[in-house]
């Protein structure tokens, strides 16, 4: 066996960090970029699925609003009107919604009363 130096194996200790480093480095730059690619190609989607959420959850809002003004909402009904109107003003939905509903709840026309 040749004689190996500290000075030699110091190099290959440098030279291998170096590389391994130099892999981890390329290996995030490339996730990124393809994370990237993925985030761009999918906004479009996520959009459309938004819009189409609050789309139902507006419908079924009016629609538990409609039955709210003619009394004819059951407490399970009330419930899910409560969980859905949550959800809508979360994600931003408009203010027609949220100034009818404020005022049948107001009225206790959906004001849940879980005390029984």
């Amino acid at each position: 066996m040749e004689n190996i130096t500290l000075g030699q194996i110091s190099a290959v200790v440098t030279f291998l960090s170096v590389f391994i480093g130099g892999l981890g480095c390329l290996y995030g730059f490339l996730m990124k970029g393809i994370d990237n690619q993925f985030t761009k190609k999918l906004k479009p989607i996520e959009d459309e699925l938004k819009d189409e959420k609050m789309a139902r959850l507006k419908s079924e809002l009016t629609t538990f609003m409609y039955l709210a003004e003619n009394g004819t909402l059951s407490a399970e009904q009330k419930i899910l009107a409560h969980e859905d109107y949550d959800l809508y003003t979360k994600n931003k939905g408009n203010s027609y919604i949220h100034d009818k509903f404020e005022k049948l709840n107001k009225e206790g026309k959906i004001w849940i009363n879980l005390k029984k």
